[in-house]
């Protein structure tokens, strides 16, 4: 019996504080939102490249899912549902 891994979109998470990136990657990632909020505090306090990964990631990340991105999962979801015969 297989599970099926529903496939995730990569967008800024609900429970945002500051912007919603850390939130987005732990949802994506399947983490622990503190675990990569605690993480990105760590190495920003060490290396400036954190803050500008996640300025680069705040203005690229889409809110909300866009209905291109959605076609997109609905269609590699048919396609794997087509390759295993269900």
């Amino acid at each position: 019996m297989q599970v099926e891994k529903q496939s995730a979109i990569l967008t800024r998470g609900d429970s945002q504080l500051f912007a919603g990136v850390c939130s987005g990657l732990a949802d994506y990632y399947g983490l622990r939102k503190n675990g990569v909020r605690a993480a990105f505090f760590i190495m920003s306090m060490l290396f400036i490249l954190p803050i500008i990964l996640y300025l680069v990631l705040w203005l690229i990340l889409p809110k909300y899912p866009s209905s291109v991105a959605s076609r997109r999962q609905l269609i590699r979801t048919m396609k794997n549902r087509q390759s295993r015969g269900c």
